[in-house]
């Protein structure tokens, strides 16, 4: 009788839902995940029939091309070594003229809604002398 195991190797293709358990056993990816990263292309598979296949080795070169390696540290951006004659530099004075305009802006509805208000006043006064000087009591 023949003998019925198979040699499974790291270039043996497998269906990718088994891939995904081998390959990460604690979960968080699936067959299903491992189909999409094959239709983007990140993910070398071939498709027999309905079934996308794939191999271990395959997934590990994946999962080494899309790993996210940390950034380097830069270097802070330089101040300006001559600040201007008022002794700030340019992110101050830029920070001191968005606060500016920030505040004017703010400032501008209250001072209209005052200037509303007092005109309304000033109207109401008049109207009321109009009506006290020519209604005799």
């Amino acid at each position: 009788m023949a003998d019925s195991t198979i040699d499974w190797t790291d270039e043996t293709p497998r269906p990718l839902p088994e891939l995904a358990c081998l390959a990460f056993p604690d979960g968080g990816v699936t067959g299903e995940t491992l189909r999409r990263r094959a239709r983007q292309g990140k993910l070398p598979a071939c498709r027999p029939g309905k079934s996308y296949l794939a191999s271990l080795s395959d997934v590990r070169v994946m999962i080494e091309k899309t790993r996210v390696h940390p950034a380097q540290e830069r270097a802070p951006h330089p101040t300006p070594i001559v600040p201007n004659s008022l002794g700030l530099t340019e992110m101050d004075l830029s920070n001191r003229a968005l606060d500016q305009a920030l505040a004017a802006k703010l400032t501008r509805p209250a001072n209209e809604a005052k200037r509303l208000r007092d005109d309304e006043r000033a109207k109401y006064r008049q109207k009321k002398a109009e009506r006290a000087r020519g209604a005799p009591k």
